[in-house]
C-alpha cells in the first residue's frame, strides 16, 4: 500500500524543511508550503492526504480550507487537516470536530516529527490518535492484537503497544518484549493474547526494553493460538482457579516418573498453594499448566479444595464486564439474546462486542432486536450456586429497560420452598434479587462492589443493603451519536423530546429513576465532553475519592479524551475500562461514549476498594 502524500504548510522555514525531512526519511510523499497561497493551491490540487499546517498561516488556523477541499478522484478520500498551535488554546472548541489541534511550544523538530508520525500511522491502521497526538489509539474488539500486530510490522514502527491488561515493546516491527502484570517474555505474549480487551495505545518512539524474545512473531502468535485452546479446554473442568492444590499419595505415586511441570505442580500441592499460584510462578504458559494440573488429578495424586464462598454474585450480560474480570471477580452473568434478522446470538457466548459491530456495519437493512434471558435461564443458574452450598445476590438491568429482572424475580419465587429448607449446618439459603436501575458500565461497577464485599464477608442480605444505597449516587452520563438507535428500540423514555433536534447538537443523556433521561446538550464532541464534566463537578466533590469508568461503542478515541478530562479534574481512586457490549449496543449505537462516577463515603471505601 502506497504511503499517504503529506502537505506541511509553515512559515517558519527552519521547522517546515525539519518536518519535511523527518517524514520523507520515514517513507512518506512530503510536499511544503510557505504561505496561504501556494499552501492552498497544493492542498486543492494535489489532494494530499494529510495537511499538517501552523494555526497562524491564514485560512488554514481558521479551517477555512475545509471548504475547498474535494475528495481524491482516486480514493474518494478528503484531505485531513492538522494545525499545530503554539501554547494555549490548543483545544479550540470552535473548529470542527474533524479538525485535529497539537500544542508544539518546547517540543524540537524531532518531538514534532513524532506527534505527526504518530498520527500518520493512525491513519494508515485506520484508527485515530489522542487529542495531543502522543499515542495511537485503537479497540481490540474491532482490530484484534493478532491483526494489529502484524500491521505494525509492515509500518517497522518502533514503541509501545499498551493495553489494560500489559504491554508490549517493538523495535522496527517486530516484539522484542512483553508484560502482563509481573509475567514477562512468551508467557506474557501468550496471556495478552488471551486476555487483552478494550482500547490499546500505541506510543511510537523509544521502548525502554531489552530485548528478551527469541521468537518471531508468527511463531509467537501460534504459541498464543496453541495455548489459548488449552487453555480454553482445562477451565472447562476446573471450577475455580483460587482452588487449592492438595497432595494425594495414591498408589503408584513413588513409581510414576514427573515432568518437571508437574513436579513443581505437586510442590505447590504439598504446600498446599491455589492453582492461581502455580499459574503465576510458573514459567510454562498457563494452558501447560493446568494440563499438568489436570493429569495429577486423573491419576489422584492432587486434589482440589474449592474454596468457600458465601456469596456469589449474579448478574445478566448487559454489565459489559469483560468475559475474564467476570471470572476473576466469580460473577456470572445470565446472557440476553441479539436477533439478527432469522438468528439469535448469545450476548457474549455466541456474539462479542467486535462481532456485533461487525454486524451492525454488514447488515444495514435489518435492525437487530434483544430479548431477555428466561425464567428458566436464571432458575438453572441459581440452582447451580445454591445447590454448591453460596448464597446468591443477583443484580440486573433496569426494570423499566428490560423484562429480565422481573424474571429472574420469577425465577426467585419459584425457589421459594427450597430457599426455606436448611442446610447441614442450620443455616438457609439466601437469594436476593436487585433492580440495579441502571445498565451497562453503572450494572458493571455495581457488580465488582458487591463481589469485592463478598470477599470480605459481608452476607448477601448486607451486600443487597449496601448496593441499594450505593444505586441514587451513581451518576453516570452518555453521549450518542444519534438517537436513532433508542427510538427504535423503544428505550428512549423521557429522551424523546430530543428526537428532530438541530443538526450538530449532541445530546447529554443520562439513566434517572431507571429509565433514560436528557439532562442537556452541546454543539459537538468536545463540547459535549466538557459539558459533562461540568454537570458531574455539580454532582461529586472534586477532591474526594471516586470510582470511574469509561463505556463506549467502538469510540476509543472520545472514550480517552473524557477520560483524561475527568482524570484532571476528579481524584479517581480507581479506573474501570468498559465496552458497549451487543445488547446495550442495539439500543445506543455505534459512537457512544458514556461515564460513571461513584463517590463512597469513608466507611464504604474500604468495602468497595480492591483487595
Amino acid at each position: 500500500m502506497a504511503r499517504p502524500t503529506v502537505l506541511v504548510v509553515d512559515s517558519v522555514e527552519a521547522r517546515r524543511k525539519e518536518i519535511s525531512r523527518g517524514l520523507a526519511e520515514l517513507g512518506y510523499e512530503v510536499v511544503s508550503a510557505e504561505n496561504s497561497a501556494t499552501g492552498m493551491r497544493f492542498a486543492t490540487g494535489l489532494f494530499p492526504r494529510v495537511i499538517f499546517a501552523a494555526s497562524d498561516v491564514e485560512g488554514f488556523g481558521d479551517a477555512t480550507i475545509l471548504r475547498f477541499l474535494t475528495p481524491d478522484p482516486e480514493t474518494g478520500a478528503v484531505s485531513q487537516l492538522v494545525l499545530l498551535r503554539e501554547g494555549e488554546g490548543s483545544d479550540d472548541e470552535s473548529l470542527p470536530d474533524e479538525v485535529l489541534t497539537v500544542d508544539v511550544s518546547g517540543l524540537t523538530n524531532a518531538g514534532v516529527v513524532r506527534k505527526l508520525r504518530t498520527h500518520l500511522v493512525a491513519l494508515e491502521l485506520g484508527l485515530a490518535t489522542d487529542a495531543r497526538l502522543e499515542a495511537v489509539l485503537g479497540d481490540l474488539n474491532t482490530l484484534p492484537l493478532f491483526e494489529l500486530l502484524p500491521r505494525l510490522q509492515r509500518l517497522v514502527v518502533t514503541g509501545r503497544v499498551v493495553v489494560q491488561e500489559g504491554e508490549l515493546a517493538l523495535h522496527e516491527g517486530s516484539v522484542i518484549a512483553t508484560r502482563c502484570g509481573a509475567i514477562a517474555g512468551s508467557k506474557a505474549f501468550a496471556r495478552l493474547a488471551r486476555t487483552a480487551t478494550g482500547t490499546f495505545r500505541i506510543l511510537l518512539g523509544p521502548h525502554g526494553a531489552t530485548s528478551e524474545l527469541k521468537e518471531d512473531l508468527l511463531t509467537l502468535m501460534a504459541q498464543a493460538m496453541e495455548d489459548q485452546h488449552r487453555h480454553a479446554d482445562c477451565l472447562a473442568r476446573i471450577p475455580d482457579l483460587e482452588s487449592r492444590l492438595k497432595i494425594e499419595m495414591a498408589p503408584g505415586f513413588f513409581e510414576t516418573p514427573f515432568t518437571p511441570g508437574q513436579q513443581q505442580i505437586l510442590q505447590f500441592a504439598q504446600a498446599g498453594k491455589t492453582i492461581r499460584a502455580a499459574l503465576e510462578a510458573s514459567s510454562a504458559l498457563d494452558g501447560e499448566v493446568l494440563e499438568d494440573v489436570l493429569v495429577l488429578l486423573d491419576k489422584g495424586f492432587v486434589q482440589l479444595l474449592e474454596p468457600e464462598i458465601r456469596v456469589r454474585i449474579v448478574t445478566d450480560s448487559t454489565a459489559d464486564l469483560p468475559p475474564e474480570v467476570a471470572r476473576e471477580a466469580r460473577i456470572h452473568p445470565v446472557p440476553l439474546s441479539v436477533i439478527f434478522g432469522e438468528e439469535i446470538f448469545k450476548d457474549g457466548v455466541d456474539l462479542t462486542p467486535g462481532g456485533f459491530y461487525k454486524l451492525l456495519r454488514e447488515r444495514k437493512d435489518v435492525h437487530p432486536r434483544t430479548s431477555p434471558p428466561s425464567k428458566g435461564d436464571f432458575l438453572t443458574e441459581y440452582r447451580r450456586l445454591l445447590g454448591a452450598g453460596s448464597d446468591v445476590v443477583s443484580i440486573h438491568i433496569s426494570g423499566k429497560m428490560s423484562q429480565t429482572v422481573a424474571h429472574a424475580r420469577e425465577a426467585a419465587q419459584e425457589l421459594a420452598a427450597e430457599l426455606a429448607q436448611e442446610r447441614e449446618d442450620g443455616s438457609r439459603p439466601c437469594l436476593e434479587v436487585i433492580d440495579s436501575l441502571q445498565t451497562s458500565a453503572p450494572l458493571g461497577m455495581l457488580c465488582l462492589f458487591a463481589s469485592r464485599m463478598a470477599r470480605r464477608g459481608l452476607s448477601a442480605q448486607e451486600i443487597r443493603a449496601r448496593v441499594e444505597s450505593f444505586i441514587p449516587r451513581f451518576h453516570f452520563l452518555f453521549v450518542v451519536d444519534t438517537l436513532e438507535y433508542l427510538a427504535r428500540g423503544g428505550r428512549i423514555g423521557k429522551a424523546r423530546a430530543l428526537l428532530g433536534g438541530i443538526l450538530g447538537i449532541k445530546p447529554i443523556l443520562g439513566v434517572v429513576q431507571g429509565e433514560v433521561t436528557p439532562i442537556d446538550r452541546a454543539r459537538g464532541g468536545k463540547a459535549a465532553h466538557r459539558k459533562v464534566v461540568e454537570l458531574l463537578k455539580q454532582r461529586v466533590e472534586v477532591d474526594k475519592p471516586t470510582f470511574l469508568t469509561i463505556g463506549h461503542a467502538v469510540a476509543p478515541v472520545w472514550a480517552e479524551r473524557l477520560r483524561a478530562l475527568l482524570e484532571e479534574t476528579f481524584q479517581v481512586k480507581e479506573f474501570f475500562p468498559g465496552e458497549i457490549g451487543p445488547v446495550v449496543g442495539t439500543h445506543v449505537g455505534p459512537g457512544c461514549v458514556g461515564c460513571v462516577l461513584f463517590q463512597p463515603s469513608d466507611e464504604e471505601l474500604p468495602l468497595i476498594s480492591a483487595p
